[in-house]
């Protein structure tokens, strides 16, 4: 049993059990890791909340209305997104010396009370536009609002978007350096996301604009893209690139093993806007968002990929990405990825004899990362449209990155036989596996 200390702490409003144990500690000269080793981010048991309790000299009801889960949950039952977290142990107002509650939330970027920033990097231009949201936010955490519940679903997706174009690549002007959860980023994020959530179609124009610009495009006020697209038409008839012979995925930064959610969806936009062009190349007739849908999947459960082809199909700059992609495709060979993927998605495990080829272990867990990652490698598509569940990622990832070069080969000739590809395609798909390890790597 903790031992209760000769002082207490008076909790302030809305005041966090990390900022409680920091007062604690400057009061007493007992380091926080003393008062409490196990840490205080995340959910506490029943046991942990009671210690804590006893060591703040504070009635265990009364702590638990400071823990940000039991807060959202014992009022709205529900509980705040990974997204919307992150540490708090360094975030603490300059100005009241002490950290939120509601600063574990990422929204959160100046203080409920005092109005503070809670980051140097936070510039007063972008103050009022955070703070509006911020207070919106909370305003929503403590009671349901009406009219934030669907902005707030657009302002999640702004978010998680500009998380993926920040991630691995330099950021601009219009997105601030550091990480995506310090209260500058999100202030910076703030000044243009939060305008922009205000409508659907402000929040539309906003993810095409950094979509494009993140793929080296900027569009024009103006677009007249008829004579991009006919130069793009003759491109895809000149080198014979089919609605077939487009995969699922296309990113010109990220291979789809590696990329986050947000990312696979812009690269299956590119695919998909790609496949449109194509069919209108061939047939003469463009079709529709409703015929794409029948095509390839309903995108209305999807609205990021779906404003993505739309971007991408509609706007000179998004014509020219998509003329970019159709040439990388045409120059790594032409392949009929439809027959992959139609082929492959019966393979569910790969046999064990195979796999005893390798250096990998021989399990069934094994099996079945080798058949999703030869799904991957030979139909360049991605996990959430492959026979495989998606929750593998994290373990794929690993298993990729365990292979030895020999292994990459007997897994790809294993995919070949299925497929019955002659040796230049095996050969092909060798050197474009090698190629993107090797680019891999530099990266890293």
């Amino acid at each position: 049993m903790t031992p209760r200390l000769p002082v207490s702490i008076d909790p302030y409003p809305d005041e966090s059990v990390a900022s409680m144990l920091r007062r604690l500690s400057t009061t007493t000269g007992i380091p926080v890791r003393n008062l409490h080793p196990y840490g205080v981010s995340g959910r506490l048991t029943d046991r942990q909340v009671g210690a804590l309790a006893c060591t703040l000299g504070l009635p265990p009801r009364r702590l638990r209305t400071h823990i940000l889960h039991h807060r959202l949950a014992g009022r709205h039952g529900r509980k705040p997104a990974s997204i919307e977290l992150r540490r708090t142990d360094r975030i603490i107002c300059s100005a009241c010396g002490i950290g939120s509650l509601w600063s574990g939330l990422v929204w959160v970027s100046h203080c409920p009370s005092c109005q503070s920033a809670l980051d140097d990097g936070v510039t007063a231009d972008r103050a009022a536009h955070a703070l509006q949201m911020q207070d919106a936010f909370l305003r929503s955490m403590r009671a349901a609002t009406v009219g934030f519940t669907d902005r707030r679903l657009r302002l999640l997706r702004l978010l998680r978007l500009h998380v993926h174009l920040a991630t691995g690549h330099a950021t601009t002007g219009a997105q601030p350096a550091g990480s995506w959860q310090a209260p500058a980023w999100i202030a910076g994020f703030a000044e243009h996301a939060w305008p922009a959530s205000r409508t659907v179609q402000a929040t539309r124009d906003l993810i095409g604009e950094r979509t494009l610009a993140h793929l080296g495009e900027t569009p024009a006020p103006e677009d007249d893209c008829a004579a991009a697209r006919q130069a793009l038409h003759d491109q895809l008839r000149g080198s014979r690139l089919t609605e077939a012979a487009i995969p699922d995925y296309l990113h010109p930064r990220h291979r789809a093993l590696d990329v986050d959610a947000a990312g696979e969806d812009l690269g299956h936009g590119i695919a998909r806007a790609l496949r449109r062009e194509a069919i209108h190349s061939a047939t003469g007739a463009r079709p529709t968002v409703a015929q794409l849908d029948e095509r390839y999947g309903d995108l209305r459960k999807q609205p990021m990929t779906a404003t993505y082809v739309h971007h991408l199909g509609n706007s000179t700059a998004g014509l020219r990405i998509l003329a970019r992609e159709a040439d990388r495709l045409a120059h790594a060979g032409i392949r009929d990825y439809r027959h992959r993927r139609a082929v492959l998605t019966t393979l569910h495990s790969l046999p064990i004899s195979t796999l005893a080829h390798t250096a990998v272990l021989r399990t069934p867990r094994n099996q079945r990362l080798a058949a999703a990652w030869i799904w991957l490698e030979l139909t360049q598509g991605t996990l959430s449209l492959s026979p495989h569940h998606a929750g593998m990622r994290r373990e794929l990832r690993s298993f990729d990155q365990a292979l030895l070069p020999e292994d990459r080969l007997i897994l790809i000739e294993y995919g070949h036989q299925l497929l019955g590809a002659v040796a230049d395609d095996v050969a092909r798909d060798v050197q474009h596996a090698v190629t993107r390890e090797a680019r891999h790597a530099d990266a890293c």
